[in-house]
């Protein structure tokens, strides 16, 4: 694979919402992968991962569309991940489960990023990015209390203690979102084209961090906007065409680039 910049870089795959589907998710990645002709550094996930290791605690709209997935079983095994991944929640997800673990990563490689923080990720030239993130969808009557005061299905939401922690840190590369940053515009979305984001605080987390871009999913269709000066990319549901982008990120600097989307035919 030939990159622009040339020299050392991360390369990245960002992935949409899969809501259980973890077998779908790593054939089309190591697929991607065959495709591009290089090996992903990291995949990048914007949650509704489908953290459900109880298949009887899954809510009830989880129950009536896509069932519990693959997580419990992957779990009961220990089973590894076949490419090291960060995710962050979103508003379908056990958050009882994901707020009692003591280790961020639940599966062998596979990584929790909690609201609000951030991590260092290593590519395999030992060059670092740092990814921040705030899962979870917004709501306006959760918005401003206290994270950890949320209870029940309440936790599927940010709150604006989170934006303020990740707003107010340094050297972040990449921010990962659930919802899309207020402002986004949708020309297609199951509200009618022309739908524009309200999730608050999401914009400000950008206009002071900084990123270079900022990666989202929750609404199931790829989008590309401009949000507080920063790009930001909407990715798709798995299976459909948009759910994973390969990115390249240099050290060091603010060089970025998309070299290629995967399509759900297999193509790209």
């Amino acid at each position: 694979m030939v990159t622009e910049f040339g020299g050392m870089f991360v390369l990245i795959c960002a992935a949409g919402d899969i809501h259980g589907a973890m077998e779908r998710l790593y054939d089309d990645v190591l697929a991607f992968e065959a495709a591009l002709g290089s090996r992903f550094d990291w995949v990048l996930h914007v949650g509704d991962f489908g953290i459900w290791p109880d298949p009887e605690r899954i809510d009830r709209r989880t129950r009536n569309h896509d069932g519990a997935g693959d997580f419990s079983k992957w779990l009961a095994v220990g089973r590894p991940v076949p490419r090291r991944t960060v995710f962050i929640k979103g508003n379908h997800e056990d958050f009882a489960w994901l707020d009692a673990q003591n280790n961020s990563e639940v599966l062998p490689g596979l990584i929790y990023l909690r609201n609000g923080c951030k991590i260092e990720l290593e590519g395999s030239d030992r060059e670092t990015v740092c990814v921040g993130g705030i899962g979870g969808c917004y709501g306006p009557s959760d918005y401003g209390r206290n994270s950890k005061t949320l209870q029940g299905y309440a936790r599927r939401h940010y709150t604006y203690d989170d934006v303020e922690r990740l707003a107010a840190s340094q050297g972040v590369d990449i921010v990962l979102t659930h919802d899309a940053p207020a402002g986004v515009c949708f020309d297609r979305h199951r509200r009618g084209g022309g739908y524009v984001s309200q999730a608050a605080g999401l914009d400000v987390v950008l206009a002071r961090a900084r990123p270079r871009v900022c990666f989202f999913g929750h609404h199931h269709t790829r989008v590309d906007a401009e949000v507080s000066g920063v790009s930001c990319i909407g990715l798709n549901k798995v299976g459909c065409s948009g759910n994973l982008v390969a990115v390249e990120f240099t050290p060091n600097g603010r060089g970025w680039s998309v070299i290629g989307e995967y399509d759900a035919s297999g193509t790209w």
